[in-house]
């Protein structure tokens, strides 16, 4: 249905599409066009766009009407008689505008190899955490579902980093720093999924322009805006906000939350060079050990190998600066690893959600006249080309996997973990 738009709006729409910010003639269009009665996927075919960010603004524009383009320069708004005095323009609003904290954001971890573990895992963390915080502002923001994907990147690799560290800390102080990770990490992955849907059926449709997953988006986009909501929401509270602050305190206190090391043997062995190619190679273990599972292997066995690849990769790549250059091609294929089975992961997540919507739709249009029914056959062509992209995958994982294991990226973990 057509967006309905009064006069004066659309007149300030028309302005804002010819004469302002990029991003505000973005928006400007989208919500024009979609007065026209145009659909969400002719619009994005149009401006370059996922039908996501369609919907994402034409919802936005229901509830915030202008207020979607801040504060409207005097020269586009509309001239209605005497003007009120120019409003003093708002300090950035920490957490919201900008980072809440200030941020060094180093392009290195600095570790040195004679680090205590504790303290190596410390500037680990610490890294992360920035990074976390550096993109909350975008987040909020909404516009570039890469800053949602990045905040929650930072929040998994500082999970696996606890877990990789755990030995040389306290739980009990960092046990509330982990559950304020797992709620961050939660919400984020929330909408990120929904991103993730959402970007790929746009790919979907741009290779098969005669096709419309127009009821599909609009299902998700309900879902997305439920799933915003509350991730605004964990980042407002209250509860959000003393994690943030005792995760800085954490991280910025040499010391804090570590076991204690006898002055023995412990506190010389308890370092970067001796305890780091062990933790490599245990992990490594781990993924190797599913050789003998995998004729056959199950989606589920499949997932769990996914996940080991990622631990082997976070601690490669934590520990990448204090190893041999050998690590970067060792990094480069355990991700080629992680991406096809993430592909993989995604497809199976994808289907159950295509096949509960199209069983959905069913059940609600089962006493209704089938020409009458709202036309899915463009889900049921992706439900479709979903199964044949897991196919795929699933038939070209044995050659990925053999991939992985030739002898020159052994050999390069071995060298990488040699410097050491």
């Amino acid at each position: 249905m057509a967006l309905q738009l009064t006069a004066s709006e659309q007149a300030a729409l028309a302005r804002l599409e010819t004469n302002g910010s990029p991003s505000d003639a973005q928006r400007a269009a989208i919500i024009l066009r979609s007065s026209d009665g145009i659909s969400a996927t002719a619009i994005a075919r149009e401006l370059g766009l996922s039908p996501g960010q369609v919907y994402y603004w034409r919802s936005q524009w229901a509830r915030r009407k202008l207020g979607i383009f801040g504060q409207i320069p005097a020269s586009e708004a509309e001239p209605v008689g005497e003007q009120p005095p120019a409003a003093t323009p708002e300090a950035p609003r920490p957490g919201i505008d900008v980072p809440r904290l200030p941020l060094t954001l180093s392009d290195t971890i600095g570790l040195q190899p004679d680090d205590l573990m504790a303290e190596a895992g410390r500037k680990v963390l610490h890294y992360h955490f920035e990074r976390m915080l550096f993109h909350e502002p975008g987040v909020r923001l909404g516009e570039d579902i890469e800053h949602v994907h990045d905040m929650r990147v930072a929040t998994r690799r500082m999970r696996s980093a606890f877990r990789l560290f755990a030995p040389f800390f306290d739980e009990k102080t960092v046990r509330p720093l982990v559950r304020g990770l797992r709620r961050t990490a939660r919400a984020l992955g929330a909408v990120r999924d929904l991103d993730v849907f959402r970007e790929k059926a746009g790919r979907f449709l741009a290779e098969h322009p005669d096709l419309s997953l127009d009821p599909l988006f609009s299902t998700w986009q309900a879902d997305y805006d439920a799933a915003r909501q509350a991730l605004l929401a964990e980042l407002d509270s209250k509860r959000f906000a003393r994690f943030v602050e005792r995760f800085q305190t954490f991280v910025s206190t040499p010391g804090m939350g570590t076991l204690s090391v006898s002055s023995g043997d412990g506190a010389l062995t308890n370092r970067v060079r001796y305890v780091v190619p062990r933790l490599i190679y245990e992990h490594y273990e781990r993924v190797r050990a599913y050789e003998t599972m995998l004729d056959g292997a199950s989606l589920d066995t499949l997932h769990a190998l996914r996940i080991e690849f990622k631990r082997l990769r976070y601690a490669v790549e934590f520990f990448a600066e204090v190893l041999g250059p050998e690590a970067s091609l060792v990094i480069k294929e355990i991700k080629i690893m992680q991406d096809h089975l993430g592909d993989l992961n995604d497809t199976r997540v994808a289907l159950q959600t295509l096949e509960d919507f199209i069983s959905q739709h069913w059940h609600a249009h089962s006493g209704i006249p089938r020409f009458l029914r709202e036309n899915i056959a463009g889900v049921l062509a992706y439900a479709d080309a979903k199964a044949a992209e897991q196919k795929h995958l699933l038939e070209t994982f044995p050659q990925a996997w053999a991939n992985f294991n030739r002898e020159e990226v052994r050999r390069s973990l071995a060298l990488a973990v040699a410097a050491l």
